[in-house]
């Protein structure tokens, strides 16, 4: 007798029970998909233990027929498909008829459902390895679906589950990613007998997301819609500061279809850039509109991830739409009247002028010493013209004040209801960042000779991982060379770095060279070298600035993209209400 022989029904079913049910979340998921195709608008979930012990969905779906009931657990039985032409245009959540099959060959399931057409429900009972029972029951239209003892006759499977505390919260995961996606619906989940989750139907997409993520997110929505090349992408994204460990709530959908797919988190990652700092993650709500020819929905057996035939348009397009939303957006933590200010020197549709000191009052910003401008001006090689007069323009819609600087660090702006509190050289860091990436990618590096080429000892495998990079750093600006056998010579530098740049900041600039190159992949690598040179430029905590040098900063913030953030994602500027003033002082109750 031959060693190969076909399987048993019962076994093949618990074979492609284990693909499609990975444990309480994957029926959770399917019920609800399921309970959408249907039409509900109203989904209940219960679980208890985590859904291992007992898992119920009920909606208000047109039902099932009692006809169909007979057959419904069977395999690849569907409703959602009758031709070949239908495998081509999905519309529903699924078709692969496997999921109430593979539900009943690993638990025991209770169906009621009624139908809109008949008078009277139908129930039915099945046990894995029986014949399912089948009687009528009442039940207004709708269905609901009982799973019991999950894996109960497969102990490998069961003890391969989690604890009833992390299966809960993978249920709703689930739960929370399709009440994202469709606010039109309502969503109600009981975990032991205790209302986790209660979304009414038809909620605004802002208070669906406030509610399922929490206040802290109320103000920092941002708006999404973006088309391009027969691609749509909607959705929020969540501005910085707010970010998260991990990823946890970045949230996809395609065609309303809540998916997981790595290539579409980092679209959205490079579309925050630098607005985020080093291991934090985005929260965002993204959902991509195509042609249903151009989705497989059935790539994954438990339907979690879809492929797109048009899927490198995809990602560029959510890349465009997430940049593109946040560049437009302005912090709720910024004053109106800066932001306004800075958009008119931008524009040029208003003078560059605001109230420095009122007249009364004595000027109290910090007095740059005397040869510091002439040696690094704050713009870069190009010296500013003499400062403009102080005065009040009532044309900006409001106006600030300069007050000075606090620990050579911070420059501090006094507000009507606010104060606004800048960090210098995160500020300016932006600025420089900017400026660089322009011109890199423009193709047009001002570069400025060094009058004395620099020489820098180095140890043989740092030079050798310099020197590996040298045409990304020459397009940056830099013409860096060997000089020997343990040393390198450095004869031009961006010309932001100024014409008076110290030995000692070179060498500190090459060494963070020389880290980056190590630990950055080489397709990022050209960033990363923008960024620490942009670092390396910008004005240093320390240094005193005056009144005419935090207005030209002020000015070219005006012109920066992006400004709220440096390119490491740390904010440039925070906002204290006087209204928090009050409270913290306690004049107000």
């Amino acid at each position: 007798m031959g060693r190969i022989r076909p399987l048993d029904q019962e076994l093949v079913s618990l074979i492609s029970a284990g693909e499609v049910i990975e444990g309480p979340f994957s029926v959770v998921k399917e019920l609800i998909e399921n309970a959408l195709d249907a039409g509900a608008t109203m989904i209940d979930v219960a679980i208890e233990e985590g859904g291992i012990k007992k898992i119920s969905v009920s909606d208000n779906g047109h039902g099932i027929l009692r006809e169909d009931c007979a057959i419904c657990l069977e395999r690849h039985s569907t409703s959602k498909i009758r031709s070949r032409e239908d495998i081509e245009a999905i519309g529903t959540y699924g078709f692969r008829g496997e999921a109430l099959a593979s539900m009943a060959a690993v638990a025991e399931m209770r169906i009621i459902s009624r139908a809109k057409e008949e008078d009277i429900g139908t129930e039915v009972i099945s046990r894995p390895g029986a014949r399912p029972t089948i009687r009528e029951a009442s039940r207004p239209v709708g269905s609901t679906v009982e799973v019991m003892d999950l894996f109960a006759r497969m102990p490998a499977r069961r003890k391969h589950l989690a604890g009833p505390k992390v299966e809960a919260q993978r249920v709703i995961d689930v739960v929370m990613r399709h009440a994202a996606v469709r606010n039109d619906v309502g969503f109600r989940l009981v975990r032991d007998g205790e209302v986790v989750l209660e979304c009414p139907r038809g909620q605004r997409s802002e208070d669906r997301l406030l509610y399922l993520w929490g206040s802290q997110i109320s103000r920092a929505l941002v708006r999404v819609d973006h088309s391009r090349m027969g691609v749509r992408v909607t959705g929020f994204v969540v501005r910085p500061p707010y970010s998260r460990g991990n990823r946890s709530r970045e949230y996809f959908s395609v065609l309303k279809r809540p998916i997981e797919d790595q290539r579409l988190s980092r679209a959205v990652e490079n579309g925050y850039s630098t607005l985020l700092m080093r291991g934090r993650y985005p929260a965002c709500l993204i959902d991509i509109e195509v042609d249903l020819r151009d989705v497989d929905v059935n790539v994954h057996p438990t339907k979690r991830e879809v492929r797109m035939s048009n899927m490198d348009t995809v990602l560029r397009v959510v890349e465009e739409a997430v940049r593109r939303a946040l560049s437009q957006d302005r912090p709720p933590d910024v004053s109106a009247d800066l932001d306004e200010y800075l958009t008119t020197v931008r524009d040029g549709s208003h003078e560059t002028r605001v109230a420095a000191f009122p007249p009364t009052r004595q000027p109290n910003v910090t007095t740059a010493h005397p040869r510091l401008t002439e040696e690094v001006p704050l713009a870069g090689p190009s010296p500013r013209g003499p400062p403009a007069e102080p005065a009040v323009v009532d044309e900006l819609g409001g106006t600030f004040r300069i007050v000075g600087q606090i620990h050579n660090l911070y420059i501090l702006l006094e507000f009507e209801d606010a104060l606004v509190i800048i960090d210098q050289h995160a500020a300016h860091e932006r600025v420089m960042y900017e400026r660089l990436r322009k011109e890199v990618n423009e193709g047009h590096v001002s570069v400025q000779e060094l009058l004395e080429p620099m020489v820098v000892q180095m140890g043989p495998d740092e030079m050798h991982n310099l020197l590996s990079l040298s045409d990304m750093l020459r397009a940056v600006g830099f013409d860096i060379g060997p000089f020997g056998d343990r040393e390198i010579v450095i004869r031009a530098v961006p010309e932001i770095l100024g014409r008076h740049a110290r030995p000692e900041d070179l060498t500190a600039l090459v060494d963070e060279l020389v880290e980056v190159g190590s630990r950055t992949p080489t397709e990022h690598f050209m960033d990363e070298i923008v960024k620490v040179t942009a670092c390396h430029s910008a004005i240093r905590a320390g240094r005193p600035l005056n009144e005419r040098e935090i207005r030209g900063l002020l000015e070219e913030m005006a012109e920066t993209p992006n400004r709220y953030n440096c390119p490491h994602g740390r904010p440039t500027m925070i906002r204290i209400s006087s209204a928090e003033l009050e409270r913290r002082f306690k004049r107000t109750t």
